[in-house]
């Protein structure tokens, strides 16, 4: 048994315990409390540092980490037409392995030990169980004509079926239709029905943008432009995106809704009503132009709340804490507010909370060493407005502290990126 004492210990479901302590065996969490209290003779005394749980991640995309600086200054349509042109046009499989390979490494750099990780190829899967990472790895679907919905499923459930004898407690696969601008209506049901038959975890991109909103609820705009040059019937639903998602049956326990920025009141009653979760990526959702999300309105409701990075490509750093601290600026929420998004309500959002989210006995010891030399008050305070990933210095995983050594792969990554820029 080792014990590990910190300045502060941030529980996040009970307070601040300052000059404290866990102990740890075989992994797990056995003892949380004032260092003067919790017993054990190895002891670890790491001063000037707050031991906090490690961060869970309920939306990244860890594939597309190599995008990084390629697409900016891009409107949305745009952007996701050069993403997808270059992901398919000009990359393989071994280019986005090294990606998701790096993006796994940014994660726990950055104080993250869970994600929600929303993958095409399965190199997100591959890279979480090389390194360690806890969560659940949706596997994405797309098919936005009808006639696409038997194969696009019948595709999904091979990935499914050769992901799932690799599943453990705490490293789950998921499945996620992508959004209704590259999902149809008949593929959205069957997905549906397999992901109850089957008892999978869902999540879904919806209301991220006014261009899907145009398109769901009119039938107009960029997403509708692209699928009638593709001869793609497009149908006007005359609803918002969340009251499509429940039309078809999508809003349910189950169901983990990411960005959720174009919403109505009405809408955030139907979220709550069926008991849907929801991922906030306010950094992402900025750098994109998209708006902000109703987050302290969904808070308000009863709704459970989680954060998330989104991939690189839409963002300038994984920072949980630059997270943290934007959605406090915009949805006047508290600190602590916030570090619960950050930590044990992401593990409520991925079915995870009774293995992690929060320092308590029996719970798998994901912690994370935040230097803090001059924290003397509210030491969660501190962490969402004056720390940073560079603050994080050990990210601990099943109780052992982790090592990387990223050199070759950002040298590979690297490589990569500029090659892309000179085909572009």
């Amino acid at each position: 048994m080792t014990v590990h004492e910190a300045d502060w210990v941030c529980p996040v479901t009970t307070p601040p315990i300052r000059n404290g302590a866990i102990a740890v065996e075989h992994g797990r969490i056995l003892q949380v409390g004032a260092a003067s209290e919790v017993r054990g003779a190895d002891r670890k005394r790491h001063t000037g540092h707050i031991l906090i749980p490690g961060f869970v991640n309920t939306h990244t995309h860890l594939e597309l980490t190599l995008f990084h600086g390629l697409l900016e200054k891009l409107v949305f349509g745009d952007w996701i037409a050069k993403l997808v042109r270059i992901k398919y046009g000009t990359l393989d499989r071994k280019a986005l392995k090294a990606s998701a390979r790096l993006g796994a490494m940014e994660m726990l750099q950055a104080g993250i030990t869970a994600v929600g990780e929303v993958m095409d190829t399965g190199a997100g899967w591959e890279a979480m169980l090389e390194f360690g990472l806890h969560g659940v790895a949706y596997q994405e679907v797309f098919g936005p004509a009808e006639d696409m919905a038997g194969e696009s499923l019948a595709g999904l459930q091979r990935k499914v079926v050769q992901y799932r004898s690799q599943e453990r407690d705490t490293r789950r696969i998921g499945i996620s239709p992508h959004a209704p601008y590259t999902v149809s209506k008949r593929l959205y049901e069957l997905v549906r029905d397999f992901a109850r038959m089957e008892s999978l975890p869902m999540t879904a991109h919806i209301a991220e943008s006014s261009e899907e909103t145009k398109f769901v609820r009119d039938g107009l705009g960029h997403f509708a432009e692209a699928h009638r040059k593709r001869g793609i019937e497009v149908t006007t639903r005359h609803l918002s995106p969340v009251a499509y998602l429940e039309s078809v049956g999508l809003l349910a326990p189950e169901m983990l809704l990411v960005h959720v920025i174009e919403a109505q009141a009405h809408d955030l009653d139907k979220i709550r009503d069926t008991g849907a979760f929801v991922s906030h990526c306010p950094r992402s959702n900025e750098k994109l132009g998209h708006g902000i999300a109703p987050v302290a309105e969904m808070r308000s409701r009863g709704i459970p709340v989680s954060l998330g990075t989104d991939s690189t490509a839409s963002n300038d750093s994984i920072d949980m804490f630059a997270e943290m601290r934007l959605a406090c600026e915009r949805q006047g929420l508290s600190s602590a507010e916030a570090f619960r998004m950050a930590t044990i309500e992401g593990s409520r959002a991925l079915r995870l909370d009774r293995q992690m989210g929060s320092l308590e006995a029996d719970k798998l010891a994901n912690f994370v060493l935040v230097q803090g030399e001059t924290v003397v008050a509210d030491p969660v305070d501190w962490l969402v407005h004056s720390a940073n990933r560079a603050s994080v210095k050990v990210t601990f995983v099943n109780g052992a502290a982790v090592s990387l050594d990223d050199s070759e792969i950002r040298h590979e990554v690297e490589t990569i990126r500029k090659s892309i820029a000179v085909l572009e």
